[in-house]
């Protein structure tokens, strides 16, 4: 084989790599969109009485959507911190074993692009998988939240 048919070979399968890559991060973000707009529904649900007592006292809309959006940061945080401090033993131990016999040193600490990337990514999967709870949070009348006679779902 020559040189450039093998460099063909190479660019085709990073390219190849680099695409299957970029669908499982996709893939995650739309499982971590959905499961966080799932517990954010079934807070906002099971909390409809308590919020309609904080704005009988006087919540405004705007702490009502601070409220929603700071539960939502509190389930993705944690996970943020894991995966940011499980990245340099990881790479550490990937670099371990692929660069094994070769005198290459390295340094198992992520690239600045690929922190810039999952930190916006991190930070925009609340914000997404928050608007439709906040918009179901503020749709409720005051007298429907602080009834308990009715059922909370509507058909």
């Amino acid at each position: 084989m020559s040189l450039l048919e093998t460099m063909k070979l190479t660019s085709v399968a990073s390219l190849t790599l680099g695409l299957l890559f970029g669908i499982i991060v996709l893939l995650f973000v739309v499982i971590s969109i959905l499961l966080i707009y799932s517990l954010l529904m079934i807070s906002v649900e099971t909390k409809t009485f308590e919020n309609g007592v904080l704005r009988m006292v006087g919540l405004s809309k705007v702490n009502c959507i601070s409220m929603i959006v700071i539960q939502s940061f509190i389930f993705v945080l944690p996970s943020i911190l894991f995966a940011y401090g499980m990245s340099i033993p990881s790479l550490m131990f990937l670099y371990g074993h692929l660069l094994r016999g070769q005198n290459v040193e390295i340094l198992p600490i992520p690239a600045l692009g690929a922190t810039v990337q999952a930190l916006v990514l991190g930070f925009l999967i609340p914000f997404v998988s928050s608007v439709l709870p906040i918009q179901a949070a503020l749709d409720k009348q005051l007298n429907e939240s602080l009834s308990n006679s009715r059922s909370k779902t509507k058909g």
